[in-house]
């Protein structure tokens, strides 16, 4: 019944419009980015569920040259050898200033300066006799109350050798903790270098990689453009669609209107009794037929137009 109804009135190819109007409506509102070409970072085009970028030409040459520029920093096994072979040098410098034993060491460096200095002072003792015995005063002597006699000027010469000596081993213990701090700092800093130089090309690498990557984040300018157009006109969509849409439920509701009032007049007609039970006022016998008076007219019986 209902299915007739809305056959007669139109409801249902109304029905079936408004819904296409609506799903036509809720299509509208979607979100739609915007495809980019031409731009000097590239093109971007975006699909159902997918998007996809190209760099320019130009682009693409500053990217691939970063590229190939950081697979040239990989370092050969001679160069891997080498910075290896510094860092071990570094550790053993380091470790023997750390393990350095500081009288020992003065000592040593005591000893040392008076090798260094025994030649020179050998040739000054060569001098001073040669001078005593050409003046004639080398058999001079003088008493220092010990009770021995001693040249004066041989004497001086000793005394003042002996006091740089007293300064030279004064200073001794302080010039080993200075040789020790020198072998810790060089050994620090050659460790260093050596680790230093062997990050080195992992270091400019990633840099030049970093550099490529900045360039193909360029190509997603567009991508980002494109986005952002079709947010700008998003509210403008919405607007559109609801628009669209309530024309389709005003259609509807009107044909619903137009449905109802018919629907309503079935109704009524639904509620009258059956017509075959009347009485037929024009009838003379107020039976079941009725013909026109004074005329041989067969009477008709009464037609059931509806029957609940």
């Amino acid at each position: 019944m209902g299915s007739l109804i809305g056959s007669i009135t139109g409801t249902t190819k109304a029905a079936k419009r408004a819904a296409e109007e609506q799903r036509r409506a809720a299509d509208m509102a979607k979100y739609k980015p915007y495809d980019v070409e031409g731009s000097f970072y590239g093109d971007v085009a975006f699909g159902p569920d997918t998007v996809s970028y190209e760099l320019s030409p130009e682009l693409q040459t500053f990217r691939d040259y970063f590229y190939n520029q950081a697979l040239g920093f990989q370092p050969t096994a001679a160069e891997q050898r080498m910075f290896s072979d510094i860092s071990q040098t570094g550790a053993d410098i380091f470790r023997r200033g750390a393990e350095t034993d500081i009288g020992t060491a003065a000592q040593d460096y005591y000893n040392q300066q008076l090798r260094l200095l025994q030649p020179e002072r050998t040739m000054e003792d060569i001098r001073l006799r040669e001078n005593l015995y050409g003046t004639g005063r080398g058999g001079l002597g003088v008493s220092l109350g010990t009770g021995g006699y001693v040249n004066p000027e041989q004497y001086g010469a000793s005394l003042a050798r002996e006091m740089a000596n007293l300064n030279l081993a004064s200073t001794a213990e302080d010039r080993a903790r200075q040789l020790q701090q020198q072998d810790i700092s060089m050994g620090t800093g050659l460790f260093g270098l050596g680790r230093e130089m062997s990050l080195l090309p992992i270091t400019q690498a990633g840099s030049l990689l970093d550099m490529a990557s900045g360039v193909e984040q360029m190509g997603m300018m567009p991508l980002q453009l494109g986005a952002d157009l079709g947010s700008a006109a998003q509210s403008g969509r919405v607007a559109q669609a609801s628009g669209y849409g309530q024309a389709a439920n005003t259609r509807m509701n009107a044909s619903l209107a137009n449905a109802g009032m018919f629907t309503n007049l079935l109704g009524q007609a639904m509620s009258i009794p059956n017509w075959s039970n009347m009485s037929n006022p024009f009838s003379s016998g107020g039976g079941g037929g009725y013909g026109m008076p004074g005329t041989g007219t067969p009477q008709y019986g009464s037609t059931a137009f509806w029957k609940g």
